[in-house]
């Protein structure tokens, strides 16, 4: 950890960080901790806890209120060690090894199940499989769409309530999903670029726009109508920017805006 001035304050070493530390205040004292791969670090670098796991790391944490019977929640996806929901306090509620776990977010997927459902993707091996969790922990349905590398971003794309899961910007084999698993916005061919693909609200009215680019050109998606809330519209809060290199690792949870 460094100051502002680049001066070292502390530093911590405990196997490896996993694909990147994610920060957030977990005990309410209003500063940060880290959830650094299994172990959860103070923001003086004490070690306050670590899971008892040994093997591979973590690719994606989120963290958040999923579940309204519990406070908020740690879940996360560790390669072979599978698909996680952990409480503060280090304890793991849920696993299932479903492959090499590699991406996982948050939404409101589904308007008939309560509270957040949880979306993971797989890596290697068995690959490109995406599974669909209630609040709990457990399985809704899982899929292999046929491509791999899917960004499984949730999308507020209607401003209704409920949002959709980012497959990637390809023509034949992207689009987005809902929360049954069915393709219901698929990308025109249009010469778009579909080497990356972001979810970012840009336009101002709540609803997010899809950004596709590559080394040479960016497009940007955005729907095509008003929104028809005629009163309010959905406005998830997402994830802090300045946890943004995990932003694939992402969630949402429901806030209506009453427009003006």
């Amino acid at each position: 950890m460094y100051d502002s001035d680049l001066n070292l304050l502390w530093k911590f070493t405990h196997n490896n960080t996993g694909h990147f530390p994610y920060s957030c205040d977990i005990n309410g004292d209003g500063k940060d901790e880290i959830i650094s791969c299994y172990n959860l670090v103070s923001s003086d670098g004490k070690l306050i806890w670590k899971l008892p796991i040994e093997t591979d790391h973590v690719d994606e944490i989120i963290y958040g209120k999923f579940d309204p019977d519990r406070d908020e929640l740690i879940a996360l996806v560790a390669g072979w060690e599978g698909f996680m929901i952990v409480d503060k306090n280090g304890n793991i509620l849920v696993r299932d090894i479903n492959g090499h776990g590699q991406r996982i977010s948050a939404g409101k997927f589904r308007s008939d199940i309560p509270g957040l459902q949880i979306c993971t993707t797989t890596y290697w091996g068995n690959q490109g499989i995406i599974y669909l969790y209630d609040c709990k922990g457990n399985e809704i349905w899982h899929m292999e769409p046929s491509s791999n590398g899917n960004i499984i971003a949730p999308v507020n794309w209607c401003g209704d309530g409920t949002e959709l899961i980012l497959l990637n910007g390809n023509v034949k084999y992207g689009g987005m999903i809902d929360g049954e698993g069915d393709v219901v916005v698929s990308f025109p061919d249009d010469g778009h670029p579909d080497l990356c693909a972001e979810v970012i609200d840009i336009m101002g009215d709540a609803r997010d726009e899809i950004i596709l680019w590559d080394e040479n050109k960016m497009y940007i998606y955005t729907q095509d109508r008003p929104c028809e809330i005629a009163d309010r519209e959905y406005v998830p809060d997402k994830y802090p920017r300045y946890n943004f290199s995990n932003y694939r690792g992402e969630y949402s949870f429901a806030r209506w805006r009453d427009k003006k």
